[in-house]
This record gives structure tokens, sequence and C-alpha cells, in this order.
């Protein structure tokens, strides 16, 4: 499973979120992913199981997508609230059969 955290620049708060998904992602029992940092623009064009970023980031990555596959950016308000983080993680593995 490939998951992205996205940020405005790819460096910045892109960093924070990668690391709480990771954390995250081991307290929900998932093992077998690659975690990538992006930049809004290249994350348009990158495949991705599951995206994190910024609610105002959420919505200009959404458009670059199916509408039925859009479930799988996650728009974070917080990016050091692991609660939120955790929340939205589990309903997209759930939709994505591997939770």
């Amino acid at each position: 499973m490939k998951v992205l955290a996205v940020c405005g620049l790819g460096i910045g708060s892109s960093m924070i979120l990668k690391i709480n998904i990771g954390k995250v992602l081991s307290e929900l029992g998932i093992s077998d992913y690659q975690l990538d940092v992006a930049d809004i623009g290249s994350a348009k064009s990158v495949r991705f199981d599951m995206a994190v970023t910024s609610v105002e980031l959420a919505d200009v990555l959404r458009k670059s997508m199916a509408e039925k596959e859009r479930y799988r950016v996650l728009a974070i308000n917080s990016f050091v609230d692991k609660g939120e983080m955790k929340e939205k993680a589990k309903e997209c593995l759930e939709k994505l059969k591997v939770l």
C-alpha cells in the first residue's frame, strides 16, 4: 500500500504528517506500506492508495481524482492530532478492505 503525506512544497508539514501517519498505521496493525512525501503538484500525478494532507489541499487533490476514489484523501485539521488521523485512516482502510 502506498501512502502519501502531502503539503504545499513537500518538505515542511508533510514530514510531520509522515511521522504521525506512520505511527497511526502501526497502531492499527498495518505494516505493509510505503510512506512518501510529496508537494501538491506532484501528488496529483502519483498513484497512491491513501494520502494525508491539510483540509485546504485535500480539495485540490480530490479534484484530480475520480469521485468514487476521493475517500482516499484524508483531510487533516490538526497535523499533531493522532486521534483525528487515526479515525480518518481507519475509515479509509476499511473501504480499501485493508482492515
